[in-house]
Protein backbone atom coordinates (compact mmCIF):
# COMPACT_ATOMS: atom_id res chain seq x y z
CA UNK A 1 0.00 0.00 0.00
CA UNK A 2 2.87 2.34 0.91
CA UNK A 3 4.54 1.68 -2.45
CA UNK A 4 1.28 2.41 -4.27
CA UNK A 5 0.90 5.74 -2.46
CA UNK A 6 4.46 6.67 -3.34
CA UNK A 7 3.81 5.90 -7.02
CA UNK A 8 0.69 8.09 -7.02
CA UNK A 9 2.58 10.96 -5.37
CA UNK A 10 5.40 10.63 -7.87
CA UNK A 11 2.93 10.76 -10.78
CA UNK A 12 1.32 13.94 -9.38
CA UNK A 13 4.72 15.60 -9.02
CA UNK A 14 5.67 14.64 -12.58
CA UNK A 15 2.43 16.00 -14.03
CA UNK A 16 2.68 19.23 -12.08
CA UNK A 17 5.92 19.97 -13.87
CA UNK A 18 4.58 19.30 -17.39
CA UNK A 19 4.00 22.13 -19.86
CA UNK A 20 0.32 22.99 -20.51
CA UNK A 21 -1.53 24.44 -23.55
CA UNK A 22 -1.47 28.27 -23.68
CA UNK A 23 -4.67 29.10 -25.61
CA UNK A 24 -8.23 29.09 -24.32
CA UNK A 25 -9.72 26.18 -26.35
CA UNK A 26 -13.49 25.99 -26.92
CA UNK A 27 -15.48 23.91 -24.45
CA UNK A 28 -16.84 20.80 -26.13
CA UNK A 29 -20.59 20.39 -25.82
CA UNK A 30 -21.11 16.68 -25.15
CA UNK A 31 -24.56 16.63 -26.79
CA UNK A 32 -23.17 18.17 -29.98
CA UNK A 33 -20.25 15.73 -29.91
CA UNK A 34 -22.68 12.82 -29.77
CA UNK A 35 -24.59 14.21 -32.75
CA UNK A 36 -21.32 14.52 -34.67
CA UNK A 37 -20.35 10.96 -33.73
CA UNK A 38 -23.69 9.80 -35.17
CA UNK A 39 -23.02 11.64 -38.45
CA UNK A 40 -19.53 10.18 -38.71
CA UNK A 41 -20.85 6.64 -38.15
CA UNK A 42 -23.42 7.23 -40.90
CA UNK A 43 -20.61 8.38 -43.21
CA UNK A 44 -18.55 5.27 -42.44
CA UNK A 45 -21.49 2.97 -43.21
CA UNK A 46 -22.38 4.89 -46.37
CA UNK A 47 -18.77 4.68 -47.59
CA UNK A 48 -18.70 0.94 -46.88
CA UNK A 49 -22.00 0.38 -48.71
CA UNK A 50 -20.81 2.40 -51.71
CA UNK A 51 -17.82 0.07 -52.03
CA UNK A 52 -19.98 -2.98 -51.36
CA UNK A 53 -22.40 -2.09 -54.17
CA UNK A 54 -19.54 -1.50 -56.63
CA UNK A 55 -18.08 -4.86 -55.68
CA UNK A 56 -21.37 -6.72 -56.10
CA UNK A 57 -22.04 -5.26 -59.56
CA UNK A 58 -18.75 -6.78 -60.74
CA UNK A 59 -18.95 -9.98 -58.68
CA UNK A 60 -22.45 -10.72 -59.97
CA UNK A 61 -21.27 -10.69 -63.58
CA UNK A 62 -18.22 -12.82 -62.82
CA UNK A 63 -19.93 -15.58 -60.80
CA UNK A 64 -22.91 -15.86 -63.17
CA UNK A 65 -20.92 -15.92 -66.42
CA UNK A 66 -18.34 -18.19 -64.79
CA UNK A 67 -20.81 -20.91 -63.80
CA UNK A 68 -19.69 -23.05 -66.75
CA UNK A 69 -16.12 -23.02 -65.37
CA UNK A 70 -17.09 -23.89 -61.78
CA UNK A 71 -18.06 -27.52 -62.44
CA UNK A 72 -20.37 -28.86 -59.76
CA UNK A 73 -19.78 -25.86 -57.48
CA UNK A 74 -22.82 -23.92 -58.69
CA UNK A 75 -26.00 -22.85 -56.94
CA UNK A 76 -29.14 -20.76 -57.55
CA UNK A 77 -28.36 -17.07 -57.65
CA UNK A 78 -30.66 -14.10 -57.10
CA UNK A 79 -28.20 -11.22 -56.85
CA UNK A 80 -29.49 -9.75 -53.59
CA UNK A 81 -28.02 -9.34 -50.13
CA UNK A 82 -29.94 -8.74 -46.90
CA UNK A 83 -29.46 -7.13 -43.51
CA UNK A 84 -31.29 -5.65 -40.53
CA UNK A 85 -30.58 -3.41 -37.54
CA UNK A 86 -29.64 -6.28 -35.25
CA UNK A 87 -26.55 -7.09 -37.31
CA UNK A 88 -24.91 -4.02 -35.75
CA UNK A 89 -23.63 -3.15 -32.30
CA UNK A 90 -25.60 -0.69 -30.20
CA UNK A 91 -23.81 2.53 -31.18
CA UNK A 92 -24.00 1.63 -34.88
CA UNK A 93 -27.60 0.43 -34.74
CA UNK A 94 -28.89 3.99 -34.37
CA UNK A 95 -26.84 5.05 -37.38
CA UNK A 96 -28.28 2.41 -39.72
CA UNK A 97 -31.77 3.08 -38.41
CA UNK A 98 -31.55 6.77 -39.27
CA UNK A 99 -29.57 6.36 -42.52
CA UNK A 100 -31.28 3.31 -44.02
CA UNK A 101 -34.47 2.91 -42.00
CA UNK A 102 -33.49 -0.56 -40.82
CA UNK A 103 -35.69 -2.45 -38.37
CA UNK A 104 -35.53 -5.95 -36.88
CA UNK A 105 -37.16 -7.32 -40.06
CA UNK A 106 -35.15 -8.54 -43.07
CA UNK A 107 -34.37 -5.71 -45.51
CA UNK A 108 -32.74 -5.90 -48.93
CA UNK A 109 -29.32 -4.25 -48.56
CA UNK A 110 -28.35 -4.43 -52.22
CA UNK A 111 -29.64 -5.62 -55.58
CA UNK A 112 -26.81 -6.23 -58.04
CA UNK A 113 -27.33 -4.21 -61.20
CA UNK A 114 -28.31 -6.47 -64.10
CA UNK A 115 -29.11 -9.46 -61.87
CA UNK A 116 -32.34 -11.44 -62.15
CA UNK A 117 -33.72 -9.68 -59.07
CA UNK A 118 -32.89 -6.28 -60.55
CA UNK A 119 -34.67 -7.16 -63.78
CA UNK A 120 -37.67 -8.53 -61.86
CA UNK A 121 -38.06 -5.27 -59.92
CA UNK A 122 -36.70 -5.87 -56.41
CA UNK A 123 -35.07 -2.78 -54.94
CA UNK A 124 -32.68 -1.81 -52.19
CA UNK A 125 -34.62 -1.04 -49.02
CA UNK A 126 -37.50 -3.46 -49.70
CA UNK A 127 -38.64 -5.29 -46.57
CA UNK A 128 -39.13 -9.04 -47.07
CA UNK A 129 -42.63 -10.03 -45.97
CA UNK A 130 -42.48 -13.60 -47.33
CA UNK A 131 -41.07 -15.86 -50.05
CA UNK A 132 -43.28 -18.61 -51.45
CA UNK A 133 -45.47 -18.25 -48.37
CA UNK A 134 -42.62 -18.56 -45.85
CA UNK A 135 -42.30 -15.66 -43.41
CA UNK A 136 -38.78 -14.69 -42.28
CA UNK A 137 -37.99 -14.42 -38.59
CA UNK A 138 -36.82 -11.19 -37.00
CA UNK A 139 -33.74 -10.33 -34.98
CA UNK A 140 -29.99 -10.83 -35.25
CA UNK A 141 -29.94 -14.15 -37.14
CA UNK A 142 -32.87 -13.34 -39.42
CA UNK A 143 -30.90 -12.31 -42.56
CA UNK A 144 -28.77 -15.46 -42.45
CA UNK A 145 -31.80 -17.72 -42.00
CA UNK A 146 -33.55 -15.94 -44.86
CA UNK A 147 -30.55 -16.45 -47.17
CA UNK A 148 -30.50 -20.16 -46.32
CA UNK A 149 -34.22 -20.55 -47.01
CA UNK A 150 -33.98 -18.65 -50.29
CA UNK A 151 -31.12 -20.89 -51.46
CA UNK A 152 -33.16 -23.96 -50.52
CA UNK A 153 -36.24 -22.79 -52.43
CA UNK A 154 -34.13 -21.63 -55.37
CA UNK A 155 -32.76 -25.13 -55.99
CA UNK A 156 -35.94 -26.00 -57.89
CA UNK A 157 -35.15 -23.36 -60.51
CA UNK A 158 -38.75 -22.16 -60.62
CA UNK A 159 -39.95 -18.57 -60.00
CA UNK A 160 -39.93 -17.58 -56.35
CA UNK A 161 -42.76 -15.30 -55.24
CA UNK A 162 -41.48 -12.43 -53.11
CA UNK A 163 -43.93 -10.36 -51.13
CA UNK A 164 -42.14 -7.17 -50.18
CA UNK A 165 -43.12 -3.98 -48.42
CA UNK A 166 -41.94 -0.78 -50.10
CA UNK A 167 -42.93 2.15 -47.94
CA UNK A 168 -46.54 1.53 -46.99
CA UNK A 169 -47.28 -0.65 -50.04
CA UNK A 170 -46.93 -4.42 -50.37
CA UNK A 171 -45.96 -5.87 -53.76
CA UNK A 172 -45.69 -9.35 -55.27
CA UNK A 173 -42.60 -9.91 -57.40
CA UNK A 174 -41.63 -13.23 -59.00
CA UNK A 175 -37.90 -13.89 -59.43
CA UNK A 176 -36.50 -16.87 -61.33
CA UNK A 177 -33.00 -17.72 -60.10
CA UNK A 178 -30.09 -18.26 -62.45
CA UNK A 179 -27.04 -20.45 -61.88
CA UNK A 180 -23.77 -19.04 -60.56
CA UNK A 181 -20.54 -20.19 -58.98
CA UNK A 182 -21.33 -21.18 -55.40
CA UNK A 183 -18.88 -18.81 -53.73
CA UNK A 184 -20.23 -15.75 -51.94
CA UNK A 185 -18.25 -12.54 -52.45
CA UNK A 186 -17.91 -10.48 -49.26
CA UNK A 187 -16.37 -7.11 -48.40
CA UNK A 188 -14.19 -6.85 -45.30
CA UNK A 189 -14.11 -3.37 -43.69
CA UNK A 190 -10.38 -3.77 -43.01
CA UNK A 191 -8.21 -1.06 -44.55
CA UNK A 192 -5.77 -3.48 -46.18
CA UNK A 193 -4.83 -3.90 -49.83
CA UNK A 194 -5.64 -7.58 -49.77
CA UNK A 195 -8.10 -10.29 -50.81
CA UNK A 196 -8.39 -14.00 -50.12
CA UNK A 197 -10.37 -17.13 -50.86
CA UNK A 198 -10.99 -19.93 -48.38
CA UNK A 199 -12.64 -22.54 -50.60
CA UNK A 200 -16.14 -21.42 -49.63
CA UNK A 201 -16.18 -17.67 -50.11
CA UNK A 202 -14.20 -14.76 -51.50
CA UNK A 203 -13.25 -11.78 -49.33
CA UNK A 204 -12.15 -8.46 -50.80
CA UNK A 205 -10.82 -5.90 -48.31
CA UNK A 206 -12.07 -2.30 -48.24
CA UNK A 207 -8.49 -1.08 -48.65
CA UNK A 208 -8.26 -3.01 -51.91
CA UNK A 209 -11.55 -1.55 -53.16
CA UNK A 210 -10.13 1.93 -52.53
CA UNK A 211 -7.00 0.92 -54.49
CA UNK A 212 -8.95 -0.18 -57.58
CA UNK A 213 -9.19 2.44 -60.33
CA UNK A 214 -11.65 0.63 -62.62
CA UNK A 215 -14.26 -2.13 -62.63
CA UNK A 216 -11.80 -4.16 -64.69
CA UNK A 217 -9.34 -4.16 -61.80
CA UNK A 218 -12.08 -5.25 -59.41
CA UNK A 219 -13.07 -8.03 -61.82
CA UNK A 220 -9.44 -9.14 -62.11
CA UNK A 221 -9.01 -9.68 -58.37
CA UNK A 222 -12.47 -11.24 -57.88
CA UNK A 223 -11.74 -13.59 -60.80
CA UNK A 224 -8.32 -14.48 -59.39
CA UNK A 225 -9.84 -15.46 -56.03
CA UNK A 226 -12.69 -17.29 -57.75
CA UNK A 227 -10.09 -19.31 -59.67
CA UNK A 228 -8.47 -20.34 -56.36
CA UNK A 229 -11.81 -21.72 -55.19
CA UNK A 230 -12.90 -23.30 -58.47
CA UNK A 231 -9.53 -25.03 -58.90
CA UNK A 232 -9.78 -26.28 -55.28
CA UNK A 233 -6.41 -24.87 -54.26
CA UNK A 234 -7.35 -24.60 -50.59
CA UNK A 235 -8.37 -28.27 -50.52
CA UNK A 236 -5.09 -29.20 -52.21
CA UNK A 237 -3.09 -27.23 -49.64
CA UNK A 238 -4.92 -28.94 -46.78
CA UNK A 239 -4.25 -32.33 -48.36
CA UNK A 240 -0.56 -31.52 -48.83
CA UNK A 241 -0.31 -30.34 -45.22
CA UNK A 242 -1.98 -33.51 -43.92
CA UNK A 243 0.23 -35.82 -45.98
CA UNK A 244 3.45 -34.01 -45.07
CA UNK A 245 2.40 -33.82 -41.44
CA UNK A 246 1.99 -37.60 -41.40
CA UNK A 247 5.61 -38.10 -42.45
CA UNK A 248 6.69 -35.57 -39.82
CA UNK A 249 4.73 -37.56 -37.27
CA UNK A 250 6.73 -40.67 -38.16
CA UNK A 251 9.93 -38.78 -37.34
CA UNK A 252 8.47 -37.60 -34.01
CA UNK A 253 7.44 -41.17 -33.15
CA UNK A 254 10.85 -42.53 -34.08
CA UNK A 255 12.51 -39.87 -31.93
CA UNK A 256 10.24 -40.69 -29.01
CA UNK A 257 11.16 -44.37 -29.35
CA UNK A 258 14.78 -43.32 -29.00
CA UNK A 259 14.01 -41.38 -25.84
CA UNK A 260 13.89 -37.92 -27.43
CA UNK A 261 10.79 -35.78 -26.85
CA UNK A 262 10.40 -33.52 -29.91
CA UNK A 263 7.13 -32.02 -28.74
CA UNK A 264 5.64 -32.67 -32.18
CA UNK A 265 8.01 -30.19 -33.83
CA UNK A 266 8.62 -32.35 -36.91
CA UNK A 267 4.88 -32.85 -37.43
CA UNK A 268 4.26 -29.11 -37.32
CA UNK A 269 7.21 -28.21 -39.54
CA UNK A 270 6.33 -30.85 -42.11
CA UNK A 271 2.66 -29.79 -42.17
CA UNK A 272 3.64 -26.14 -42.65
CA UNK A 273 6.01 -27.07 -45.46
CA UNK A 274 3.31 -29.17 -47.10
CA UNK A 275 0.80 -26.32 -46.92
CA UNK A 276 3.28 -24.08 -48.73
CA UNK A 277 4.13 -26.66 -51.40
CA UNK A 278 3.21 -25.47 -54.90
CA UNK A 279 1.89 -22.18 -53.50
CA UNK A 280 3.64 -20.22 -56.26
CA UNK A 281 2.24 -22.59 -58.88
CA UNK A 282 -1.27 -22.27 -57.41
CA UNK A 283 -0.99 -18.48 -57.64
CA UNK A 284 0.15 -18.73 -61.24
CA UNK A 285 -2.80 -20.98 -62.02
CA UNK A 286 -5.20 -18.54 -60.33
CA UNK A 287 -3.79 -15.74 -62.48
CA UNK A 288 -4.27 -17.81 -65.62
CA UNK A 289 -7.71 -19.30 -64.92
CA UNK A 290 -8.85 -16.01 -63.40
CA UNK A 291 -8.34 -14.24 -66.72
CA UNK A 292 -10.78 -16.70 -68.30
CA UNK A 293 -13.39 -15.90 -65.66
CA UNK A 294 -12.82 -12.21 -66.31
CA UNK A 295 -13.06 -12.56 -70.10
CA UNK A 296 -16.22 -14.67 -69.87
CA UNK A 297 -17.80 -11.85 -67.84
CA UNK A 298 -17.15 -9.49 -70.73
CA UNK A 299 -14.40 -7.46 -69.10
CA UNK A 300 -11.41 -6.22 -71.07
CA UNK A 301 -8.36 -8.18 -69.96
CA UNK A 302 -5.57 -6.34 -71.80
CA UNK A 303 -4.58 -4.20 -68.82
CA UNK A 304 -4.47 -7.08 -66.33
CA UNK A 305 -0.65 -7.37 -66.30
CA UNK A 306 -0.36 -3.64 -65.56
CA UNK A 307 -2.52 -3.93 -62.46
CA UNK A 308 -0.09 -6.42 -60.94
CA UNK A 309 2.76 -4.12 -62.00
CA UNK A 310 1.05 -1.35 -60.01
CA UNK A 311 0.63 -3.72 -57.05
CA UNK A 312 4.43 -4.04 -57.04
CA UNK A 313 4.60 -0.43 -55.85
CA UNK A 314 3.16 -1.49 -52.49
CA UNK A 315 5.25 -4.66 -52.29
CA UNK A 316 8.61 -3.83 -53.84
CA UNK A 317 10.14 -6.94 -52.25
CA UNK A 318 8.01 -9.06 -54.60
CA UNK A 319 9.92 -7.76 -57.63
CA UNK A 320 12.89 -10.01 -56.95
CA UNK A 321 11.84 -12.41 -54.19
CA UNK A 322 9.47 -15.36 -54.43
CA UNK A 323 7.47 -16.23 -51.35
CA UNK A 324 4.02 -17.76 -51.66
CA UNK A 325 3.52 -15.77 -54.88
CA UNK A 326 5.50 -15.53 -58.10
CA UNK A 327 7.74 -12.48 -58.51
CA UNK A 328 5.91 -9.51 -60.01
CA UNK A 329 8.06 -9.58 -63.22
CA UNK A 330 7.28 -13.29 -63.72
CA UNK A 331 3.63 -12.54 -63.08
CA UNK A 332 3.59 -9.71 -65.62
CA UNK A 333 5.19 -11.76 -68.40
CA UNK A 334 2.97 -14.80 -67.77
CA UNK A 335 -0.18 -12.66 -67.78
CA UNK A 336 0.83 -11.00 -71.06
CA UNK A 337 1.07 -14.46 -72.60
CA UNK A 338 -2.33 -15.48 -71.19
CA UNK A 339 -3.94 -12.27 -72.48
CA UNK A 340 -2.60 -13.04 -75.96
CA UNK A 341 -3.97 -16.60 -75.77
CA UNK A 342 -7.45 -15.49 -74.72
CA UNK A 343 -7.67 -12.62 -77.21
CA UNK A 344 -6.74 -15.03 -79.99
CA UNK A 345 -9.58 -17.33 -78.93
CA UNK A 346 -11.99 -14.39 -78.88
CA UNK A 347 -10.89 -13.38 -82.39
CA UNK A 348 -11.36 -16.96 -83.62
CA UNK A 349 -14.74 -17.33 -81.84
CA UNK A 350 -13.42 -20.24 -79.77
CA UNK A 351 -14.81 -21.26 -76.36
CA UNK A 352 -13.17 -19.35 -73.51
CA UNK A 353 -11.93 -22.28 -71.46
CA UNK A 354 -8.45 -22.55 -69.93
CA UNK A 355 -6.07 -25.11 -71.41
CA UNK A 356 -5.75 -27.99 -68.99
CA UNK A 357 -2.97 -30.57 -68.67
CA UNK A 358 -3.65 -33.57 -70.85
CA UNK A 359 -5.90 -31.68 -73.28
CA UNK A 360 -4.87 -31.02 -76.86
CA UNK A 361 -2.73 -27.95 -77.12
CA UNK A 362 -1.99 -27.97 -73.38
CA UNK A 363 1.34 -26.60 -72.37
Amino acid sequence: MKLKSQCILLSILMLSGCATPQSRAPVVNSANAQIEAQKQREMVIEDYMTSYKKLQVVASKVVVSGAKLCGDKVSPYFGISTWNQDAFQKEWKTAVQSKYGLTESVHIANVASGSVSDKAGLKEGDVIVSIDGWTPSIGKDAPGKFDEKLAQIGKYGTPVEFIIRRGAVEKKIAVTPTQACDFKVELSPADEKNAHADGKKIVIYKGMMDFFKTDEETALVVSHELAHNSMKHIDAQKKNALLSGFFGLLVDVAAAAGGVNTGGDFTRMAADAGARAYSVEFEQEADYVGLYFMANAGYRIDDAPYFWRRMATINAQGISMKSSHPTSPDRFVALESAVQEINQKIANHQPLKPEMKGSSGAK
